[in-house]
């Protein structure tokens, strides 16, 4: 299931230009679809969030799209 262009606009308003990344298979998702504002504080941080394609809790990079 994708989403649409209306949520993918939602997410980028929310964290513009930040992406979770996952650091086992490498799938990069919009930030702000996990509902999460985002500030300067969490450059190089991980999260441990769920991985839509592993399917297990993982660590996540989060990074700002070049």
């Amino acid at each position: 299931m994708t989403d649409t262009d209306e949520k993918l606009e939602q997410y980028e308003k929310r964290a513009p230009g930040w992406i979770c990344q996952c650091k086992t298979c490498g799938l990069s998702e919009p930030y702000g679809k996990y509902g999460v504002r985002i500030g300067a504080a969490s450059v190089k941080k991980c999260q441990i969030m769920y991985c839509s394609r592993c399917k297990r809790l993982r660590c996540h990079a989060i990074k700002k799209r070049k």
